[in-house]
């Protein structure tokens, strides 16, 4: 294994002198300045206010604050300024006066700027889940859904004030009409104030060109307006699922008015109040500018936004944030102060600020850290922890195999009650399960971080492997046509690509596509038992359905109804028709059951099984149960080993990690906890070094060797299993799963007679049935 630490201690040690960089050191000051700003506001403003909009944006800002810094005292300004308001926007109950022109007296429910609350109401929701906080968003957003009026949204700045809250809302209730009359809203919006032409919008009707025009004749984009919609856009796209059906619409108008705001940005890294007639109200302007590049930001960190276009954009709008906006007493200044347009002779100076800017401006530089600290290993040591154990556990593997040399090299163990099959299954079950667990790191773009180095080896031996492991020619061509234990391990290659798909399967040659076909479409020649194993069917037909091959949909769908039956209620399946108190809930079910309805959604395969109606369900029964794993996780990192198959280590802990990498995680479990608590149960498992054997490769044991606890299947090459905990690898470094300050998972609160959420039972509340 010796021949892989120069590379590993890279990422282990996070100490290079490569990465002291000024980028490191600005990251600090960036995160002083945040720390600065924000107290010197708390400190000068009670927080017991109103909850109208100008308010309501400061605490966006502010809970972005306190996700990065952990700082408490953020989160109970928020919480204290919640609790005053009632957890309400606009406090009328009467709905026959409920209006949503423009007013700020009680009856001004439907209004945007009294919604703006919600979007912080349900983030409090999400840390402690408690219905009281989103009772009344639910009663005020839903009576508005039902209404047949789609005119909510009369001013630009609606789509930073009630747009994220419609997506929030989705993601906490699953109710799929958020996302509809979300869609229905804007589109509304554009056809009374979005310019086609200049992919930019106008504050309100009132603005448009001609018949309003600049002093100079020009069209008069106002900047506060148009960044609303940037900055709503972005925290949109953060909550809305990648398969939804109008999601591109979304995409293509983040990316189209990122475009248009670049190109009229000042060189002095501000934009003007009216921003293509800048002589019209010149010099700078704060709030808009903040927002612009907190929306632009965010596209870079999370892939929408190309970086070498778009950073030096970030650059000079942080220069002039950082050196100009924010005084030495932390005072944001430079903010226009309320109104809807540029005014010219308005006098806006150093000691021009308000809550909103301040707001504004907490997003813009909490996003830039997250920047900053995506490259820096030490920042982010979680990360570089799990990305030297990834690595540690690939490459002995993968620079075998893209050789040809896997079954030549590997150090081979198997059960002292080995069952006598042939024992080359364990290479397939070695190379299936680990691409299973490290696809989503694959799918990350190149970069020239150390990470980003060992990320793109691993790609590269990863694809020469898939070729051999279909080429007869080949001495690591696998065992495809043997044994009935290859119908598990060639599911969890078709996972591998279902799971990264364009980066891993879409670059294969012709030969090599057509081969995994085949050696997929034989394999029906395998009667899999009365168990889990319907499952590894379904992973691999399912697949092919994507692919774009010939399926067979009757494994599919009875494996889809048999998986029903089985289910026990409250996030459990039953192995079988008989119950077994063990992790495969975790090692199968849950996976590879959404997947495969994941996958025939993205085939567009119609027959009788509404597959995004189950998708949906399955979905809340594995929040259930990532829930569960994350509260069996002991303040000590530990948890309860029991049932077979238990050498498969830290697979246990799947369906937690697979919710982190969709987002998906249920109300109560944060990113942070998350991250925490599946480091800690990994530096207690790998700690001692003793889980590899002397050729680098896993050996039989559970935080160490020992054979005794392997069953009559296990081989190492099962236990690469474990690496089913590394899903969240696939999320950016800038993610704030890995950016945001460390947080105690249930347990340590619970022992440490800290507040922690209590848990329920859940029970099914989709119903399906045949669609004919």
């Amino acid at each position: 294994m010796k021949q892989f630490n120069k590379l590993l201690f890279v990422c282990a040690a996070g100490i290079l002198p490569a990465l002291a960089t000024a980028k490191t050191s600005e990251a600090v000051q960036a995160r002083k300045m945040i720390d600065k700003v924000n107290q010197h506001w708390q400190a000068e403003n009670k927080a017991e206010v109103r909850s109208f909009w100008d308010n309501a944006v400061y605490h966006t800002g502010n809970m972005e604050a306190y996700f990065l810094t952990g700082n408490q005292d953020y989160l109970n300004y928020t919480t204290t300024w919640a609790e005053h308001n009632q957890w309400k926007g606009a406090k009328s109950d009467n709905k026959a006066e409920w209006k949503y022109s423009y007013g700020e007296t009680d009856e001004y429910v439907l209004f945007g700027d009294y919604q703006i609350c919600f979007q912080t109401y349900a983030d409090l929701y999400q840390i402690a889940p408690d219905d009281y906080k989103i009772r009344r968003a639910k009663e005020v957003m839903e009576y508005q859904m039902s209404t047949p009026n789609n005119d909510y949204w009369w001013w630009s700045d609606a789509l930073y004030m009630a747009m994220p809250v419609m997506t929030k809302m989705y993601k906490i209730t699953g109710n799929l009409k958020y996302l509809d009359k979300l869609y229905e809203y804007i589109t509304y919006s554009d056809s009374i104030m979005f310019d086609k032409e200049e992919n930019l919008y106008y504050r309100d009707a009132k603005y448009i060109y001609p018949k309003h025009k600049t002093v100079n004749g020009k069209k008069d984009f106002w900047a506060r307006g148009d960044a609303w919609v940037v900055a709503g856009l972005a925290k949109v796209l953060q909550d809305m699922p990648a398969e939804y059906k109008h999601h591109e619409f979304f995409v293509n108008k983040f990316r189209q008015m990122a475009k248009a705001v670049a190109a009229i940005q000042q060189p002095e890294g501000y934009w003007t109040r009216s921003m293509i007639d800048p002589e019209f109200a010149p010099g700078p302007e704060t709030s808009g500018t903040a927002l612009f590049m907190y929306g632009i930001m965010w596209g870079i960190n999370n892939g929408y936004l190309d970086k070498p276009t778009y950073m030096p954009v970030i650059e000079k709008a942080w220069k002039y944030l950082s050196e100009t906006a924010v005084q030495k007493d932390g005072t944001v200044g430079y903010v226009q102060p309320i109104g809807e347009k540029a005014i010219p002779g308005q006098v806006i100076n150093a000691e021009s600020t308000a809550n909103f800017g301040v707001g504004a401006f907490l997003l813009a530089a909490c996003e830039y850290v997250r920047y900053l600290e995506s490259s820096d290993a030490a920042a982010l040591a979680d990360r570089s922890y799990w990305c030297k154990l990834a690595y540690d556990m690939a490459a002995p593997v993968l620079s075998n195999m893209a050789k040809g040399e896997l079954q030549k090299n590997m150090i081979l163990e198997v059960s002292p009650t080995w069952d006598g099959r042939n024992k080359k299954v364990a290479y397939m079950e070695t190379f299936g399960r680990l691409m299973a667990g490290i696809a989503p790191w694959l799918t990350l773009p190149d970069d020239d971080s150390e990470e980003g180095k060992m990320r793109k080896q691993l790609r590269e031996w990863a694809l020469a492997s898939y070729k051999n492991a279909v080429d007869p020619q080949s001495p690591d061509y696998l065992l495809w046509r043997k044994e009935g234990q290859t119908l598990v391990d060639a599911a969890y290659v078709a996972e591998s690509f279902l799971r990264a798909y364009d980066a891993l399967w879409m670059p294969l040659d012709e030969t090599t596509k057509k081969r995994y076909v085949e050696e997929f479409q034989q394999l029906r020649r395998i009667d899999p038992p009365y168990t889990n194993w319907l499952l590894f069917s379904s992973t691999i037909e399912s697949f092919l359905a994507k692919a774009g091959a010939q399926f067979d949909e009757y494994r599919i769908n009875s494996t889809i109804r048999k998986v029903e039956e089985w289910y026990t209620g409250d996030g459990w399946y039953s192995d079988g028709p008989t119950f077994a108190f063990d992790y495969y809930s975790s090692y199968v079910f849950h996976p590879m059951y959404l997947e495969t309805l994941q996958a025939m959604k993205d085939a567009k395969v119609r027959s009788r099984i509404d597959y995004a109606k189950y998708y949906d369900r399955a979905l809340v029964r594995a929040q259930k149960y990532s829930l569960i794993l994350e509260r069996f996780i002991s303040p000590e990192g530990t948890f309860p080993v029991f049932g077979r198959s238990i050498p498969y280590r830290m697979a246990t802990m799947q369906p937690l990690a697979l919710m982190a990498w969709y987002q998906k995680l249920p109300a109560g479990v944060s990113n942070a906890q998350v991250r925490c608590a599946l480091t800690a149960v990994m530096k207690r498992m790998f700690a001692t070094g003793h889980n590899f054997n002397e050729g680098g490769f896993l050996t039989i044991g559970f935080t160490g060797k020992q054979p005794n606890i392997a069953d009559w299947y296990t081989n190492n090459g099962s236990l690469y299993m474990t690496t089913l905990s590394f899903l969240p690898l696939g999320l950016p470094a800038s993610h704030p799963f890995w950016t945001d300050a460390a947080q105690e998972w249930t347990s340590v609160k619970a022992w440490n007679e800290k507040p922690f959420p209590k848990d329920h039972a859940w029970k099914d509340q989709i119903r399906t049935w045949d669609l004919f």
